[in-house]
């Protein structure tokens, strides 16, 4: 019944019921397992490696011990973010963290040594992490924040945390698909899984780029905000920094590809792995499950592709077989 004298009486304050709302919310982005804006083959390389001989034992040790010893050294030596300090990071963090409907993750600034960085980790017993360098909280544009956060909280929501921390053990080198091993028991265990994580880096970059878009203000500003951050000395996944990238010659490009059916779409081997990136970024901009994630955002006058279709191009782009690492 209304209570015409009062508005607010007719507001529903119950709880219960907003938890239902929000939980049904948040499981309407669920698919098979996995959220529906991540690349369906990064998800696929993930459940493959878990496959692996030895990796149930490896992935315990990272997340029960490796990941939380190192969470304790990162948070001795830095500062908490918060509304009082490193305020514009933090809010940053707080807008990524409501567009991608997680819980906002500890967020750490340490002194800057050798450029900017940045990196996520999650484990047992610990709070969800992003350490973030100094450089990078005091200089770096709110656009160009949010990217990068948006990007890490979308690592932190899709698990990455413990394949990327599978580079730190021997015989895993990044950029590095035939690492050899010491004779012995593992030999070909090891490298198989060093080959698989290389490609895994590839597919994962696209789902955290995703992440990064959806926390954008404008997301049809990524490919500049891309180009900003690299130019600034952010490295890749494999360790790669770059000072130049032909944005205009890639977008020039990106025009012909957007428009290309998949039967015909093809990026040539001299297509660098941050082309790629871009191309692949640029793709989902143009996807329905974009609008779906923001809903406050107009779509466009053109036509707005499906997730399938999406998959199904970013996998050609990627390439993720191809050597495209540096």
């Amino acid at each position: 019944m209304t209570n015409s004298n009062n508005p607010l009486m007719d507001i529903n304050t119950s709880f219960c019921d907003y938890l239902v709302e929000r939980t049904r919310s948040f499981q309407e982005h669920v698919i098979g397992g996995t959220l529906d804006y991540a690349f369906d083959a990064d998800f696929a390389m993930r459940q493959k490696i878990g496959s692996f001989s030895g990796w149930s034992r490896l992935y315990k040790a990272i997340t029960t011990t490796d990941i939380p010893n190192k969470f304790k050294r990162y948070f001795q030596t830095s500062d908490t973010a918060g509304s009082m300090q490193f305020s514009k990071a933090y809010e940053a963090a707080r807008k990524c963290s409501e567009r991608l409907q997680m819980s906002l993750p500890v967020l750490l600034v340490r002194k800057s040594t050798g450029g900017p960085e940045i990196m996520s980790m999650s484990g047992e017993n610990i709070d969800p992490c992003i350490i973030i360098t100094s450089d990078i909280a005091e200089s770096f544009t709110h656009d160009e924040m949010c990217y990068l956060i948006g990007c890490e909280c979308g690592r932190l929501q899709n698990r990455h945390s413990a394949f990327n921390y599978a580079f730190t053990y021997p015989g895993i080198s990044r950029g590095d698909s035939s690492a050899e091993t010491p004779e012995g028991d593992g030999k070909g265990n090891v490298r198989e899984l060093n080959y698989n994580l290389n490609k895994w880096l590839v597919l994962g970059d696209i789902t955290a780029d995703r992440a990064g878009i959806i926390c954008l203000d404008n997301p049809a500003s990524f490919a500049e905000v891309y180009a900003s951050v690299r130019r600034k000395g952010i490295a890749d996944s494999f360790g790669n920094k770059v000072t130049e990238i032909d944005l205009p010659a890639i977008m020039k490009r990106y025009e012909t590809l957007h428009i290309t059916p998949v039967r015909d779409l093809k990026m040539g081997d001299e297509c660098s792995s941050d082309e790629r990136r871009l191309v692949a970024g640029l793709e989902f901009v143009g996807c329905e499950i974009l609008y779906i994630w923001r809903p406050d955002l107009v779509r466009p006058d053109t036509h707005v592709g499906n997730k399938q279709s999406l998959e199904i191009r970013c996998d050609i782009i990627a390439d993720a077989d191809g050597s495209h690492s540096a």
